[in-house]
């Protein structure tokens, strides 16, 4: 009887809190939604999960503009635009008609139209196929509005959050994040000159001056997303305008880039498929970057490469476009001149060096032996020069360092235009330089040399400022509001630049004429421009089953106005000729581009 009572007990005692649970629970999803308490703090449960399932799509972000050396703008101004939220097949079904006539109207083939919106992660501004902007005028406006698509748009934008924007690794990246601009401005929050919750560039010119470029005035669009992050096209959309007050008006920059020439070189890389690599575009005469195009860009990218990071800027192994530096220092040197004779048999056993031509090229002139990328020859001249010489000569080509400009800016003595650069490298901090077999293999860019894009095509560059190598400019100039000039950046050269010997200069213009001519770029005879240059296959990974395939030069030889570096980062095939095409094809567009604006 005793333990009768005692189950009847516990089983009431389960009903009852079973019943509390109940009654708790229809409280707070009945009847006390927007105002349940916990610990005496009064939470809006309904607000709880909106805002962690409502996202925003920047459509003004109140910053500076980007603009290129024409005055065009990267990012900035208040043009229409094309907004787009992603798409379902079903819902592209339902409208395809609608969704036909938008295609027309921006001027986008509708299947590439629709594969973009199908796959699209988040809502964007539209842009072309290669990048360029697309602004609709008044009709195209109300014509589209008129077609009342669910998840299309037209908003006056500044192109911020625009897919696949031109340029979109230089210009970098930006976003909201208050630890960051805590980290990096803690004393614009602390005076309350900043909001903690405005937008920060994170990469990039954004990044390097958000100092100039920031902003308190935003235009957002809030949109409702599902607990996935689906964002749910025309659900609880609604405009916010942030206003702040702002003492400092943002700036403008000035880049040294050209939009079109920009444009032509992301097109050319995508043509060619290239998955992962860069390209460089270098005005000789002053030394700025006019063109930096990097790949992977946007949704292009394989999920394990990170499409914002700007391989125009990033060290990777050189292999034989490094025998420029060997050749100058041998020449300097007096080691050795154009008709130096060696004899090359295919290999160096000693150090386990073999050269791309199986049995060698057997007598060979130093002018030769570098026009068809001798080993034997440049990796025993390497040698020979010595650690000290080659790290020398290495750094004064503006190796082994940063080179983008840097200097005083205002009150800040150490401005950096990009601070992402990296410095690349000679050798290991661990590595035996005096050993033979690190030498030779220096020589021919391997074992620890890296190099950047902008590093090679500024070694190029460096030839027709008598080896004085300059610092490269990305930004000319910061503007006011009224596009007055506050601060121009000023040419320079690197730390410690030198002179060649007139001598010198000459004789590896001959030897880069001669690799187009007869040595390892013949392919590039066909071009436009009569062209000089250097390749490079770097064998690269653990196996040694990938490569780095570049191509570096400057045209047109007889009146040299451009150096342009390639590079392929760890592609399959040793052969793979697409960095010489991609050189030819970047010049070309250049010989195009001049010749259409001396006609108008």
């Amino acid at each position: 009887m005793k333990y009768k009572w005692r189950s009847v007990a516990v089983n009431i005692v389960i009903v009852l809190l079973f019943g509390g649970i109940l009654a708790r629970l229809y409280m707070i999803q009945v009847s006390s939604t927007r105002s349940f308490q916990i610990v005496d703090e009064q939470v809006d449960l309904i607000a709880m999960a909106q805002t962690s399932q409502k996202k925003e799509v920047v459509i003004q972000s109140g910053r500076g503009s980007i603009l290129d050396r024409n005055g065009k703008p990267f990012v900035g101004g208040s043009d229409w635009h094309l907004l787009v939220f992603p798409q379902s097949e079903k819902q592209w079904r339902l409208r395809a008609d609608q969704f036909r006539k938008i295609s027309e109207i921006i001027n986008v083939p509708y299947w590439e139209f629709r594969q973009q919106l199908l796959h699209l992660k988040s809502p964007v501004i539209l842009s072309g196929l290669n990048g360029e902007e697309i602004t609709l005028s008044p009709l195209e406006r109300k014509t589209i509005e008129a077609l009342r698509v669910p998840g299309v748009m037209v908003v006056q934008s500044d192109q911020r959050m625009t897919l696949n924007q031109l340029a979109e690794q230089v210009i970098g990246q930006v976003a909201r994040s208050p630890l960051l601009l805590k980290k990096w401005y803690f004393d614009k929050i602390k005076n309350k000159e900043w909001h903690s919750e405005s937008l920060i560039g994170i990469s990039g010119l954004e990044q390097a001056f958000e100092p100039f470029l920031h902003g308190e005035e935003e235009q957002l669009l809030i949109y409702t997303a599902t607990r996935g992050g689906k964002p749910l096209n025309g659900v609880q959309m609604t405009r916010k305008n942030t206003v702040r007050a702002e003492e400092d008006p943002p700036r403008i920059l000035v880049t040294t880039l050209d939009k079109e020439i920009q444009q032509k070189v992301e097109k050319i890389l995508r043509e060619e498929e290239v998955e992962e690599g860069a390209v460089v575009v270098q005005e000789i005469r002053s030394g700025d970057i006019l063109a930096m195009g990097s790949m992977p860009k946007g949704t292009s990218a394989k999920r394990e490469l990170n499409p914002w990071k700007n391989r125009a800027v990033m060290e990777a192994t050189p292999g034989s476009i490094f025998k420029t530096v060997v050749a100058v220092a041998a020449l300097e040197q007096g080691l050795v001149n154009e008709d130096t004779v060696f004899h090359c048999d295919g290999k160096l056993d000693h150090y386990h060096l073999s050269d791309a031509k199986p049995g060698g090229h057997g007598k060979i002139t130093f002018a030769e032996a570098y026009a068809k990328s001798c080993n034997v020859v440049m990796g025993t001249v390497a040698k020979t020069l010595g650690p000290e010489k080659l790290e020398t000569y290495a750094r004064r080509f503006g190796l082994n360092q940063k080179v983008i400009w840097d200097g005083k800016v205002f009150h800040d003595s150490s401005f950096v235009q990009l601070p992402e650069e990296q410095t690349g490298l000679i050798f290991a901090k661990k590595t035996d330089k005096k050993d033979g077999g690190v030498l030779v293999q220096t020589g021919i860019g391997q074992r620890d040399v890296r190099m950047t894009p902008v590093q090679a095509a500024n070694m190029v560059t460096s030839l027709f400022h008598q080896g004085k190598t300059p610092e490269p400019r990305l930004v000319e100039e910061i503007q006011d509001v009224q596009g007055r000039t506050v601060f121009r950046f000023p040419r320079q050269v690197i730390e410690g630049a030198k002179p060649l010997r007139s001598n010198t200069i000459r004789s590896m213009k001959k030897f880069m004429q001669k690799v187009v001519e007869s040595g390892t770029a013949t392919q590039a005879r066909q071009a436009k421009w009569k062209l000089a240059g250097k390749t490079g296959t770097a064998q690269i990974g653990q196996k040694g089953d990938s490569y780095n395939k570049w191509m570096i030069g400057f045209g047109p030889v007889n009146q040299p106005r451009y150096s342009i570096a390639v590079v392929l980062n760890r592609v399959s095939d040793a052969d793979d000729p697409r960095a010489i095409k991609i050189f030819e094809k970047v010049m070309n567009e250049l010989a195009v581009l001049e010749k259409t604006k001396k006609e108008k």
